[in-house]
């Protein structure tokens, strides 16, 4: 599993002082843009040559509080890959070993319009880096 940590901002909290549940999906973007970036599958490259993967479905378990002051750590892997969509699941755990929350985020490529592209009819170095990476999980 690829690991993605750093600590709880302050803006991220709420009244409560309780870190505001739409930044979990943010958390989840940095933790898979760092995941990409860190095996040569950086977004901004794939942008770079046409294609973007939005993400089609979220399911998200909110099982711990977090809170300002705590660090917490997404952990994360790619378990799906067709070649046209692909799954990545996430565990986050605060520095005590929390778990905070348990989901999962479907995606899928498209072109500049909008429509579901084959990685492997269009990047097929990619398809077999996405392959690779299922296979290893």
């Amino acid at each position: 599993m690829f690991e993605y940590t750093r600590p709880v901002y302050y803006y991220e909290t709420d009244k409560m002082g309780i870190v505001h549940h739409s930044n979990y999906v943010r958390w989840l973007e940095e933790a898979r843009t760092e995941y990409f970036n860190s095996v040569n599958l950086a977004y901004v490259e794939t942008e770079r040559l046409g294609l973007m993967s939005p993400i089609t479905d979220i399911a998200l378990k909110y099982k711990y509080p977090t809170r300002y002051g705590e660090t917490f750590t997404v952990k994360m892997k790619l378990t799906k890959y067709s070649g046209v969509r692909f799954q990545v699941t996430y565990i986050v755990v605060n520095q005590d070993g929390n778990v905070l929350l348990e989901g999962e985020s479907s995606h899928c490529f498209v072109d500049a319009n909008l429509k579901p592209v084959s990685l492997a009819r269009a990047i097929p170095e990619r398809h077999e880096l996405m392959k690779k990476l299922v296979d290893s999980n």
